[in-house]
């Protein structure tokens, strides 16, 4: 006999993720500063290079701009449930601010006008659109909870050598 069953699950978020959601929701990006001077956004609670702790008391807000260190182009297959039909982009973009660059990002530009080094920023979904459902201790970010997207900012892009130390 063959079966279809699946299995949901709620998980609590670590107080680390819950409090980095809560910024989130106030429109605010925080992440935590490791002893070494690194930024890590989102924290974790420690310093993923060299496992140190991190606390509260080490959180420190970045900018809602940044630029973009990378990028990929996403053309939709149909498939049954498919809401995207039409070519996108998503991209890493590193805060100003952040030492980590923040991946998966929905990057709202024209596909012939995306390029690595260009200066971005952040896209807030109206606060009463705001919320946690889709941040998970098992993904990276949550930031689609409360950014729409990063759109460009207008100011001149990054340098070829910056995109060269930080592009994937």
């Amino acid at each position: 006999m063959e079966d279809f069953i699946s299995l949901r699950y709620k998980e609590a978020l670590t107080p680390c993720l819950q409090r980095f959601g809560e910024y989130l929701l106030a429109g605010r990006i925080v992440g935590h500063k490791s002893p070494s001077g690194n930024v890590y956004v989102p924290g974790r609670g420690y310093d993923p290079l060299t496992m140190e702790l991190t606390m509260q008391a080490d959180e420190v807000e970045v900018a809602d701009t940044g630029a973009l260190s990378g990028y990929t182009v996403i053309t939709p297959v149909a498939y049954y449930g498919q809401r995207e039909t039409e070519p996108f982009v998503v991209g890493s973009v590193l805060l100003d601010g952040a030492t980590n660059a923040i991946g998966f990002q929905r990057i709202v530009v024209p596909l012939d006008e995306v390029r690595a080094g260009m200066r971005v920023r952040a896209a807030w979904k109206p606060e009463g659109e705001r919320n946690l459902d889709g941040m998970s201790n098992r993904w990276w970010g949550g930031f689609e909870c409360a950014i729409a997207g990063f759109v460009p900012t207008g100011e001149p892009d990054e340098s070829e050598n910056w995109v060269r130390e930080h592009i994937f």
